[in-house]
């Protein structure tokens, strides 16, 4: 075959150079198929891998479904092969182009190319919504890809046989020495890269309470902390370690170099999967609402940017702790992460070791193809270089993603704003971004530069679906519409348009400036009947959305084992005081069992937004135990039943105001059903000072009724015959009614 000899030319170069090289068959899929069934038999000792939607051939190596591409993150093979004639999934080439080691290839299988750019394939199929059809979806993702492919080294396309371009390697072909001298002798040999060897130097050798690793994605993060693992047990430096990251999968390879490290060090162990056991040690995985830092002598948390941030301070406790995170690449890192966890850890840990990784482990650092990707993907986009700003100068833009893909600085600096500010902005959400006809583009700029960049969705005038909706079907991506029908039994709301604010980022050094709160301002003054989002409630969160007039009208149910949070729904749109006092009867009522566990400041932010009306209605016996309570014999158990009345009460009718502390009791206490040293807990008070305000609280909620009642009980409880009273009371042993 006339296009083998260039095949097997480039990847003579590539080994020499350690860079990978990729080959696009484009043509029909059965001379694909054929092709690379030459190109195996001509490489025969090689460890190949084809992933594909059809198991409807026979070729040399492993044929494994796309849809299980995320078990292979870690293993590493000589060739990959992508059938994408069926569908171009961005995060399987996110994921999967990875795993292809130095002098290696990376085959893509695909239609004709100006037929592959106008096909409507599976993909678009899974990001189509209701009102929308097939026909709607946009074709921009695979002509971007092919343009970068145009555009990069490392990279040749055929078409039937034909080349349309043929790309060589050019590099020095020598191979930096490792310098292992600063690793136990007993290391020496594991480690693949320097900065391997650097990292272990540095875990081993310094003193440290807190360790943060940082390093793109393949820089071999993972098996460096196995190693090190390994080493303290071999050591017996620890005896508890304890591992956690957002999903199991993550510490996979961690938890093979541990074994493998242990292995050759002799170190005997069992593991049930979860857990290493040794003669005096033990080595553990937990999820991350699970883990009690305190037991372990030593935590290693990886992909630490995919768990919040709460959560990760949390983790100080432990003796010791490791925090691992993805800078760029396909989970990358965020802004919660790279700002709000850093600032904090600086200021509060002392003996803060931060560490960084850049020298990858599987291909050498000028590795065309990682280039490629990261360019193809926007996986390294950044925002631009921005000083100061005048607010008042700032423009409102909207732009059709087509415009911004013949844009590129703008695009990235766009999209780079998502990049530092959301956890696993995936190759999915740009793919998204480029073929969903329902995405929507809006930017603030200073100077051209863009300073806030928002992605929405357009939702609603589903009408057509209004019986399925009522009846439990969910229409995909119509988030905030399934919610109003569901919970509201709202069927006219279908009929609205609407804009869900899927994503909402400011420029990481412009924080705190008003700068989102101008954008949203800006966005509702479009022509739709309401906007939205729904968000990972955080105190600030919700502020900042509440404080532009957008008012909860949901709450999950459950937590996100991940993140730590619930997902708050927002509303804005005209009329909707009555679904808020829906929304808040509802509330008050579930935070007894449901939502139990939120923090009470949060449920304080959200049932503030309830509009009121009426007062606390309770019969003339109801409000005598309340004083008698408040300022009399009364005790909480046997006034319990009022009390909580009380409580349900306050937050929907126009009472008298409280300070938000005293709020939060009333929701910890009354709602949540806490105990007085778990309330306490709750505001960061002792038991005996929330058991004392409980009191003040219920006195200046029932203010002026019943004022000679409560003058006697004064006068009795806390005037000239309050010694006397105490006196009986103890001989009598009395505690009260």
């Amino acid at each position: 075959m006339s296009m083998l000899p260039h095949i097997f030319n480039a990847l003579e170069e590539a080994k020499r150079c350690n860079h990978r090289h990729l080959f696009l068959l484009s043509g029909r899929r059965e001379w694909g198929l054929s092709t690379l069934k030459s190109i195996f038999e001509g490489l025969p000792n090689k460890t190949k891998i084809i992933f594909t939607w059809k198991r409807d051939f026979s070729l040399p190596g492993e044929i494994e479904d796309l849809k299980n591409s995320d078990k292979y993150l870690g293993k590493t093979y000589d060739i990959l092969a992508l059938d994408f004639h069926h569908s171009l999934i961005p995060n399987d080439l996110g994921k999967l182009v990875g795993v292809v080691r130095g002098g290696g290839a990376i085959f893509i299988l695909a239609p004709e190319i100006e037929k592959w750019k106008m096909q409507t394939n599976y993909f678009h199929e899974t990001i189509l919504t209701p009102p929308y059809s097939l026909s709607d979806v946009k074709h921009n993702f695979i002509s971007w890809l092919l343009k970068k492919m145009l555009e990069h080294g490392g990279i040749s396309i055929n078409l039937e046989g034909q080349w349309i371009k043929k790309s060589n390697h050019e590099c020095e072909g020598l191979k930096n020495e490792i310098n292992e001298s600063e690793v136990p002798e007993y290391l020496r040999g594991v480690s693949k890269t320097q900065d391997q060897v650097n990292v272990l130097s540095s875990l081993i050798n310094k003193n440290w309470k807190a360790v943060v690793l940082t390093a793109d994605r393949g820089r071999g993060k993972s098996s460096a902390l196995g190693i090190y693992v390994a080493n303290e047990i071999f050591t017996r430096n620890v005896r508890k370690v304890g591992i956690t990251a957002p999903n199991k999968r993550n510490v996979e390879e961690l938890f093979k170099f541990l074994k493998s490290t242990l292995s050759m060090l002799g170190v005997v162990f069992r593991s049930d999967g979860k857990s290493i056991f040794g003669k005096n040690f033990v080595v553990e995985f937990k999820e991350p609402l699970r883990v009690s830092p305190k037991k372990y002598d030593l935590m290693i948390v990886d992909e630490a940017a995919g768990i919040a941030v709460p959560q990760l301070l949390r983790f100080l406790k432990s003796k010791r702790v490791v925090y691992s995170t993805t800078v760029h690449g396909y989970e990358g890192t965020g802004r919660a992460f790279a700002i709000r966890f850093m600032g904090e850890i600086r200021r509060r840990k002392s003996g803060l070791l931060e560490l960084k990784m850049k020298e990858p482990i599987r291909y050498a650092s000028d590795d065309p193809i990682e280039r490629w990707l990261f360019d193809t993907l926007l996986l390294d986009s950044e925002p631009a270089d921005i000083g100061s700003v005048d607010l008042r100068k700032l423009e409102y833009k909207k732009y059709t993603i087509e415009e911004l893909l013949q844009d590129e600085r703008k695009l990235r600096e766009y999209y780079g704003i998502f990049v530092l500010a959301h956890y696993r902005n995936n190759p999915n959400d740009f793919g998204i971004l480029c073929d969903a006809p329902n995405q929507e583009i809006r930017t603030l700029e200073y100077n051209g530069h863009v300073v806030c960049s928002v992605q929405m969705a357009k939702e609603g005038g589903i009408e057509n679906f209004a019986d399925e909706m009522y009846y439990g079907m969910v229409p995909a991506g119509n988030i905030i519409p399934d919610i109003v029908v569901k919970h509201y039994r709202n069927r006219e709301f279908l009929k609205m348009k609407g804009l869900r604010i899927v994503r909402i980022a400011t420029h990481p050094s412009l924080m705190n400036m008003g700068i989102g709160s101008l954008m949203l301002e800006n966005i509702s003054r479009e022509n739709f009947d309401w906007f939205g989002a729904a968000f990972g409630a955080t105190a600030s969160l919700i502020r900042f959305w509440i404080s532009n007039g957008f008012y909860p009208i949901h709450i999950s149910p459950k937590i996100n084992e991940k993140t730590g949070e619930y997902s708050v729904t927002v509303l804005k749109a005209h009329n909707t005081d009555e679904m808020r006092r829906i929304f808040g009867r509802r509330f008050v009522r579930t935070l007894g069992e449901v939502h139990s566990s939120l923090d009470p400041e949060l449920a304080q932010l959200i049932l503030d937004t309830v509009p009121k009306r009426g007062k606390i209605k309770l019969d003339e016996v109801d409000w005598k135990r309340l004083i008698a309570y408040a300022w009399g014999p009364g005790n909480y158990e046997v006034t319990m039943d009022v009390l909580r009345s009380v409580g349900e009460q306050y937050f929907l009718t126009k009472s008298k105001q409280l300070t938000a502390e005293q709020k939060q009791i009333l929701i910890a206490k009354l709602l949540q059903h806490r105990s007085w040293a778990e309330t306490g807990k709750a505001i960061n008070r002792g038991d005996m000072y929330v058991v004392i305000e409980m009191r003040e609280i219920i006195r200046k909620l029932i203010g002026g009724k019943y004022d000679e009642e409560i003058s006697e009980f004064q006068r009795r409880f806390h005037g000239e015959n309050k010694r006397r009273r105490e006196e009986s009371n103890a001989k009598i042993g009395y505690k009260g009614l």
